[in-house]
């Protein structure tokens, strides 16, 4: 029973409160979008306050790029990919990014993530350094790239453009292709990206 004269409305902080607005901030974003989603949402998500998600918070971006960020070592997964073969080094970058976007949860975030990149300066930093720096810009050094960096920038339009024909414009029939046969026709085109400057 409830006691007589509780309170109600959004509860307060505990220790799992800032772990609860992350996850709900995934869900909001993932569906709502970057511009779109709002701390209010966020907050009415979480069952707290907006005060309380500024709080843990220090703005909707700080928000948006915790909430959006893989919960994954990009630098252990970057370094894994970078060995092997460097013939078949894109294999393993269209593998690492079809089976992210594949993955439920943390697809939708990061097609999110992406999507916003385009229209938000703030945004495009964010997976500038996520990705391409962390990642791309990692494998294209270790495969011998003479400018890694033009190398990860040329290879990552093709593995984002893909990513956004593909789950966000869901062009045909790259949206229906399998995760094995996008590895296979778009690998080629990744290693020939990442090494074409090779020495």
């Amino acid at each position: 029973m409830a006691r007589s004269g509780g309170k109600r409305g959004p509860r307060p902080g505990g220790p799992d409160t800032r772990a609860e607005i992350l996850a709900a901030a995934g869900d909001v974003f993932s569906r709502d979008g970057y511009g779109r989603g709002s701390v209010r949402a966020v907050a009415r998500a979480a069952g707290v306050d907006p005060a309380l998600v500024r709080h843990y918070f220090a703005s909707k971006s700080v928000l948006f790029f915790e909430a959006m960020r893989p919960p994954i070592d990009l630098g252990a997964h970057a370094a894994r990919i970078a060995q092997g073969d460097p013939a078949l080094v894109g294999n393993r970058v269209m593998t690492f990014f079809v089976e992210l976007w594949e993955d439920p949860v943390r697809g939708p975030r990061v097609i999110a993530l992406m999507r916003a990149a385009l229209d938000y300066p703030e945004v495009a930093e964010f997976v500038r350094k996520l990705v391409i720096e962390g990642v791309v810009i990692r494998v294209a050094t270790e495969v011998g790239a003479k400018d890694p960096a033009r190398a990860a920038a040329t290879a990552a339009s093709q593995v984002f453009g893909l990513a956004m024909l593909r789950h966000s414009a869901k062009v045909e029939p790259l949206a229906s292709e399998s995760a094995d046969s996008l590895v296979e026709r778009f690998g080629p085109i990744v290693t020939r990206l990442l090494r074409e400057d090779t020495a």
